[in-house]
C-alpha cells in the first residue's frame, strides 16, 4: 500500500514550464544559471546564448572567512532589474509548536480556524478541502501522507498534541534524499550553525523534543515497514542529521504570514548577505508554486554585495541586532547599525529628561557606540550619560505596554493618548511609535467631533502623512521591505489632498492653490502605482492596488464633473 501511494506521483508532474526563447514552443529546459528563460532543446539554448549571456545571472558566489558564502554583482544593476528567480527547495508548515489558535492545512499551509475541518482522505490530518492540490504533490503532502498514516488518528488525545504540524517540514526535507539527491546535497551545504545549537542550549532541547515525537510516532513504524518490505524509504534519519536540518531551516528559511502559515527554504536566496538597508526586494508568487523573485531595489554597482533583510526593518538597532544574534548567530555591522541616529531617523532616540519643566534640556539620548554591547548613551546637547542596560530596560517596559494596547485594536482616542504619553520620553520617530502613528493616521480625523469641511483638519492629516512618508523612505530608501506601508501612507495622503481640494474648490482666491493640489494628487497616485508595481502578486498588494485604482477613478470623475 505504501509503495503504491509512494509512486503515485513525482515532482516532475509539477515541473515548471515556459515558452522556448527561440521557437516559442512549450519547454521545461531552463537556463541553469539565471533560471529565467526556457528552451525546448540544447540546440536552441546554444543558438540563443549570444543574446542571452548579456542578461544571464548577474551575480557570482564568493566566500570569505567573516561572511561565509555570499553573492557579488558581476555587473551594474538598476532598480527593478531581476537578479534571480527560483522555486522552493523545501516548503511546509513552520517548525514551531502550535499551542492554540489557527493551524495550517497540510496541503497548502492556509490557516484553518475550526477543528471541525475536512481531513485528508489518506492520513486524516486537517486540510482546507479534500481537493487541495498540495495533497497530491510529493514534495508537499504527497510523501508525508504515507508516513503520517502509520500512526492512526484514533490515537489522538488532544487535537494539537496529536497533530504536530511542527514536524512536517522535516519529513519534507528528509524526503529530498529519496526524491532528489542533488537537492538534498544542496540543502546540506547550507549553513546550520550546528556548533552554536548543541546540547545545553534551549534550541537543542526544543529540537530534541521534536525528534523524540518524530522517532516514536513515525520513524520507528517506518523502519519496521522498511524491514518488512525490503524497501529503503528514508536512508538517513539520524538525530544529528535532523538537528542539522532544523538549524538550516532556522538560519536560512523565509516565513510567510497573512493567510498562509509556512516556512520556505530557497537555495540561492539563502546565500544573500544581511544588511539593515537591503539593496534587493523580493516577491513570492503563491500562484506560481511559491516562486521567489529578487530584484534590485536600488542601483547595485559591479562587485557590490547583494543583500537582503533577515530581521524587522522597523525595529531599532539594539532590537535588530539582538534578534539577528539570537536567530542567525551574527552581529550586524551595517552602516545603519553603526550610526547612532540610524541614518538620521532617530528611530532609537530618547528625549533627554535632564533639566526642569521650566527649562528642559531638549536634547536626545543616543548610543555612543551602537554596535558595542554594554556601552553608554549620551545626550547630544547636555552630554549626560546613561548606562545602556538602564535604557534597554526602560524601552523594553514601554514596548511591553505598547504591545498590550495594540493587540486590543485600540480606538482613535486610545491611540491619541498613547502617542501623547510616549512622546514625553521618545523621539517622535522612535520605532515604538511608528506602527502606532501608522495606524493612527488611517483613523484620523475623528469623524464624530470634527468638521470635515475644515481645510485645517486635512492639512494636519497631510502633514502627518508627509512626516511618516519621509521617515519610511529614510528607513527603506529602495522600497525593499516597506512598499505596502508606504502605499498605505500614500493612500491616506491622497484622501487628505482630495478632501483639501473639495473644501477649497471654487472658494475666493484659491485658484492657484487648488491647481497645485490637483498636480500633487496626480503625483501621489503615480508614485503609489510605481512603488506597488511588484506587489500585485501578493494578496495585500493586490487589494491596495485596487484601492489606488479606485482613488484614481474618483479623481478622474471629479475632474469630468467640474470641467477640469
Amino acid at each position: 500500500m505504501f509503495l503504491q501511494v509512494y509512486k503515485m506521483g513525482s515532482d516532475s508532474d509539477n515541473e515548471e514550464k515556459g515558452s522556448c526563447e527561440v521557437c516559442k514552443s512549450v519547454a521545461v529546459r531552463k537556463c541553469s544559471a539565471c533560471k529565467l528563460v526556457f528552451y525546448c532543446s540544447e540546440a536552441h539554448q546554444q543558438e540563443h546564448w549570444k543574446e542571452h549571456k548579456i542578461k544571464c545571472r548577474p551575480f557570482e558566489e564568493q566566500h570569505s572567512k567573516e561572511l561565509g558564502r555570499y553573492l557579488n554583482a558581476t555587473r551594474e544593476l538598476q532598480p527593478g532589474d531581476v537578479i534571480f528567480s527560483e522555486l522552493p527547495l523545501v516548503f511546509g508548515p513552520k517548525p514551531h509548536r502550535i499551542q492554540e489558535g489557527p493551524f495550517p492545512c497540510v496541503g497548502c499551509c492556509r490557516l484553518l480556524h475550526d477543528q471541525m475541518c475536512e481531513m485528508c482522505p489518506g492520513c486524516l490530518w486537517p486540510v482546507c478541502k479534500t481537493s487541495c492540490e498540495g495533497l497530491k504533490i510529493p514534495s508537499q503532502h504527497g510523501f508525508e501522507c504515507n508516513v503520517l498514516r502509520l500512526k492512526p488518528a484514533s490515537d489522538a488525545k488532544a487535537f494539537l498534541d496529536f497533530y504536530r504540524f511542527d514536524i512536517l517540514i522535516i519529513l519534507r526535507a528528509l524526503y529530498l534524499q529519496k526524491a532528489n539527491p542533488k537537492k538534498f546535497e544542496t540543502l546540506l551545504k547550507l549553513e546550520s550553525h550546528f556548533d552554536k545549537r548543541g546540547p545545553g542550549t534551549e534550541v537543542y532541547k526544543a529540537v530534541q523534543e521534536k525528534i523524540e515525537v518524530l522517532e516514536e510516532n513515525y520513524l520507528k513504524p517506518l523502519k519496521s515497514y522498511e524491514e518488512e518490505t525490503g524497501q529503503v524509504i528514508l536512508p538517513q534519519v539520524s538525530a544529528e542529521l535532523i538537528h542539522k536540518i532544523y538549524g538550516i531551516l532556522d538560519v536560512n528559511a523565509t516565513e510567510l504570514i497573512e493567510d498562509i502559515d509556512a516556512m520556505i527554504l530557497y537555495p540561492t536566496a539563502s546565500l544573500l548577505e544581511h544588511n539593515c538597508v537591503p539593496n534587493t526586494t523580493q516577491i513570492i508568487d503563491e500562484k506560481d508554486n511559491f516562486k521567489i523573485t529578487f530584484r534590485a531595489a536600488m542601483t547595485i554597482s559591479k562587485e557590490e554585495h547583494i543583500t537582503a533583510m533577515y530581521t524587522n526593518i522597523l525595529w531599532g538597532t539594539a532590537a535588530r541586532r539582538d534578534h539577528l544574534l539570537e536567530t542567525k548567530y551574527f552581529k550586524c555591522q551595517c552602516k545603519r547599525c553603526q550610526d547612532p541616529s540610524e541614518l538620521g531617523t532617530n528611530m532609537s532616540a530618547l528625549k533627554c529628561i535632564a533639566g526642569s519643566d521650566q527649562d528642559p534640556c531638549g536634547g536626545l539620548q543616543l548610543p555612543i557606540t551602537p554596535t558595542y554591547q554594554n556601552g553608554a548613551w549620551m545626550c547630544n546637547k547636555c552630554k549626560i550619560k546613561l548606562p545602556e542596560m538602564d535604557v534597554m530596560k526602560f524601552v523594553h517596559h514601554l514596548g511591553t505596554e505598547v504591545d498590550k494596547i495594540m493587540t486590543k485594536s485600540p480606538k482613535y482616542h486610545e491611540l491619541q493618548d498613547l502617542i501623547s504619553k510616549l512622546q514625553h520620553f521618545l523621539h517622535p520617530h522612535h520605532y515604538l511609535l511608528y506602527n502606532i502613528r501608522h495606524t493612527f493616521v488611517q483613523l484620523f480625523p475623528d469623524r464624530d467631533i470634527v468638521d470635515e469641511n475644515s481645510p485645517e483638519i486635512w492639512l494636519e492629516k497631510l502633514n502627518m502623512c508627509d512626516d511618516l512618508i519621509d521617515l519610511t523612505k529614510k528607513i527603506d530608501p529602495g522600497n525593499a521591505r516597506l512598499s505596502l506601508y508606504l502605499g498605505v501612507l500614500l493612500n491616506e495622503k491622497f484622501i487628505a489632498q482630495f478632501k483639501l481640494l473639495l473644501t477649497t474648490w471654487n472658494k475666493p482666491n484659491q485658484n492657484l492653490y487648488t491647481n497645485q493640489i490637483k498636480g500633487d494628487i496626480l503625483n501621489t497616485l503615480e508614485e503609489n502605482k510605481r512603488i506597488l508595481i511588484y506587489e500585485q502578486k501578493t494578496n495585500a498588494g493586490h487589494k491596495l492596488i485596487e484601492v489606488v485604482n479606485g482613488n484614481e477613478a474618483l479623481f478622474e470623475n471629479w475632474k469630468r464633473e467640474n470641467g477640469q
